[in-house]
């Protein structure tokens, strides 16, 4: 394949050497970059299996691992780690997609650092490994990998409520929502509580109050995910 991939770096960082090294350039290989539909080189199946992987993988960690949660708080925590949002920002750090090969068009416009792409990308290496050695080989890696966030899930669980709404809506059009937040009594303008408003092309998608910014920010985030209102 005629790219500039360094396939040794990615390996580095990931802990993992191939048997079969096309398994990693097909992973790391962008749909823009070869739009043959009969060649298969691009990422997009093993991003299928691989997030299927990670998701067996995080259920059973977090089922040995937190045990006296119940199925809704163990759904919670791993939707936090296996997040799109999450995933993005861990192949963010570990510079997987600078070596995604990928029409230069794209490359010029950031393509590269795209939530959607650094999560399909993430997942796709997780594939790639899944085809190379079985499953065994693509638990320990994805263990390495999301052992951290794992063992704090509980604690992403809030966090994950914005990543959230971010993914979603980004799946729609790209665009991010944007957050207003006004003190409830404007007398105390630096004292909670602080009422939070989702904007979001012009749509106002949903508002909360909370005893922090951050907390505000949050609730109004989840109003806006109950809502849905740019499905309406």
């Amino acid at each position: 394949m005629d790219t500039e991939m360094d396939l040794k770096a990615v390996e580095a960082t990931l802990g993992y050497t191939f048997t079969d090294a096309a398994w990693l350039e097909q992973a790391l290989t962008h749909p823009s970059y070869d739009q043959r539909a009969k060649s298969r080189l691009a990422y997009e199946r093993l991003e299928y299996l691989g997030d299927a992987v990670l998701e067996l993988v995080v259920s059973r960690e977090m089922f040995s691992l937190y045990p006296k949660a119940d199925e809704g708080l163990l759904t919670k925590m791993r939707s936090a780690v296996v997040s799109r949002q999450h995933l993005s920002g861990l192949c963010d750090k570990l510079g997987w997609c600078e070596q995604l090969a990928m029409n230069p068009q794209m490359v010029k416009s950031g393509g590269r650092t795209q939530f959607s792409v650094m999560a399909n990308t993430f997942e796709s290496v997780i594939g790639a490994v899944m085809m190379d050695a079985g499953y065994a080989a693509a638990r320990k890696v994805s263990l390495a990998l999301l052992g951290p966030s794992i063992a704090k899930a509980e604690s992403m669980i809030d966090v994950n409520t914005k990543g959230m709404l971010l993914e979603t809506l980004q799946a729609v059009n790209n665009e991010g929502p944007s957050y207003v937040v006004v003190p409830v009594n404007p007398e105390t303008p630096d004292v909670g509580p602080f009422r939070a408003t989702v904007m979001w092309g012009g749509l106002e998608l949903g508002s909360a109050e909370g005893s922090s910014k951050h907390k505000a920010q949050m609730a109004a985030a989840k109003a806006a995910l109950e809502a849905r209102l740019w499905e309406k």
